[in-house]
């Protein structure tokens, strides 16, 4: 089963296909194929904060204020397992800081 990206999931029309309004977050090669996602797409959450981008609205429902109370966190969450996203989160956080 293909995995949603956040853009895909939210129906946000920032994604990297969106070249005049795309989110950093689609962008974000450095997360790229963790949680079997495109580029941030499916660790969207860590990368809002890592990278500061705390104005970024995702819907008209949803802003990074929310991020960890995301519906779209716990559908990743439940895919990739605990112990994955947390595993995917930490080689993030270690590539993104070089």
């Amino acid at each position: 089963m293909k995995r949603l990206n956040c853009w895909e999931f939210m129906k946000c029309n920032k994604g990297p296909e969106n070249k005049d309004k795309c989110c950093p977050v689609t962008m974000e090669t450095a997360a790229n194929g963790l949680n079997n996602g495109t580029n941030g797409g499916r660790l969207c959450w860590v990368i809002v904060d890592s990278l500061d981008l705390r104005n970024i609205r995702c819907s008209e429902k949803h802003d990074s204020s929310s991020c960890f109370a995301c519906e779209f966190r716990y559908k990743v969450l439940t895919e990739e397992g605990l112990l994955n996203v947390c595993k995917a989160t930490g080689h993030y956080l270690k590539i993104a800081k070089k």
